[in-house]
């Protein structure tokens, strides 16, 4: 009878080895390589990230550990301090990065997490709901000084756009944190029918244009000095009002000379007016004013890869083995929301990355896993239950017990 795999092993089983070999054989990344393929290099990145490794030694030791499981598991033995920082330095980060990209493409089949977006984009039509927006990662010059220094300090920035409906990041690129959030507006792969939310940093007129021609809609928050005219008749419903505008701005009515709407509401517990532009003309003002509201999804997710994967301490100094990190990072962020779609995990995913984090080497079904992690919470939610009703029976009798005295 064979043998149940690993656990780390059912989880890399989700990335596309095929795909991988390509890449690396497209940019030559085995060329010279005796011991530590790209194979063996991206196992060990995805263990650390996993298990938040803090250090080369301490991915090393870990490592050094599980030796046996860790051959049988991919990732060689010749995973030495020295082997992995030569690696971060010196293969080619396209590889890394467009495993990324075909890892987010792959989490686009995941199932829909926010049932009411997913009920919204049904109903009207849409094919999703995307946040676009960048976080940055602050890096400290005197060991960066590759950097370009902003304020006295250096950083890179990864510019994401986010499905909010699947809760997965659909692109990611990485930049000098120099470069502003709008330069890259127009290379983002629109899609036809999907709706795409802005932050007022965007509030580039040919940016607009762009997703527009696509055949795909924004919403994005007006700036204040933004120059326009109101063209037709202004509706009022509620707290919220709806006008059709169009920019008479000189740069910007040239960069988007069509139509569009500016919704405008009261931000509750805030003096002052929100105002939204879109060029979506079947949706209510109150559901463009929810899907901006959705928007902190992304912000959210930003705070969650920074918090709970290794992308704000690196292993390595130069450029190279920043962004390898980083877009390491970003596919393990798919690999276990691919997985635990796949498994059907009820919790949430931090829970989950708890859970397989503490089990990567042992030989157990991933689904038989998430029931012996379900049947202990249902245990434990019993104990609790029970507890609770002995407490309050205990208190009871005892009240009972006195008044029985008294009299």
């Amino acid at each position: 009878m064979a043998q149940i795999p690993y656990v780390f092993t059912q989880l890399v089983r989700w990335l596309p080895r095929d795909k991988f070999d390509r890449l690396v054989g497209k940019y030559g990344g085995n060329a010279y390589v005796k011991v530590f393929s790209c194979w063996n290099h991206l196992l060990t990145m995805v263990w650390e990230q996993l298990t938040g490794r803090r250090s080369l030694r301490d991915i090393s030791a870990s490592l050094r550990a599980h030796a046996d499981k860790a051959y049988r598991m991919g990732m060689g033995s010749h995973y030495s301090r020295c082997n992995i920082a030569n690696a971060n330095a010196r293969r080619n980060v396209a590889i890394y990065r467009e495993l990324a990209q075909a890892m987010m493409h792959k989490a686009a089949a995941a199932g829909c997490r926010d049932q009411e977006l997913g009920h919204v984009a049904r109903a009207f039509g849409i094919g999703g709901f995307f946040a676009i927006d960048s976080s940055t990662v602050t890096l400290d010059l005197s060991r960066f000084p590759w950097c370009v220094p902003q304020e006295g300090a250096g950083g890179v920035k990864a510019h994401t756009m986010y499905d909010i409906v699947r809760e997965v990041p659909r692109m990611c690129l990485i930049t000098g944190h120099e470069e502003r959030d709008q330069t890259f507006m127009g290379d983002y792969p629109y899609e036809d029918g999907c709706l795409y939310l802005f932050d007022r940093a965007y509030m580039k007129t040919p940016g607009l244009a762009a997703v527009a021609r696509a055949g795909a809609f924004f919403v994005v928050r007006k700036k204040k000095d933004i120059l326009y005219r109101t063209v037709g008749e202004s509706v009022r419903s509620g707290t919220y009002s709806d006008s059709p505008i169009k920019f008479t701005g000189r740069w910007a009515s040239s960069g988007y000379p069509w139509r569009l709407r500016m919704v405008s509401f009261d931000v509750p517990g805030k003096d002052g007016t929100m105002h939204l532009l879109t060029n979506n003309t079947g949706m209510p003002a109150e559901t463009i004013a929810l899907l901006y509201k959705n928007r902190w999804k992304i912000e959210t997710f930003f705070k969650w890869v920074k918090q709970h994967l290794r992308i704000n301490s690196f292993y390595g100094t130069s450029a190279n083995a920043v962004m390898i990190q980083i877009y390491t990072a970003f596919t393990t962020y798919c690999l276990l929301a691919l997985v635990a779609d796949a498994v059907r995990f009820g919790g949430s995913l931090y829970d989950f990355a708890n859970l397989v984090s503490v089990s990567l080497t042992e030989r157990v079904w991933l689904r038989d896993l998430v029931d012996r992690y379900d049947r202990a919470g249902e245990r434990i939610e019993q104990r609790q239950q029970l507890s609770l009703f002995s407490n309050y029976h205990f208190a009871s009798c005892g009240d009972s017990h006195k008044d029985k005295k008294m009299c």
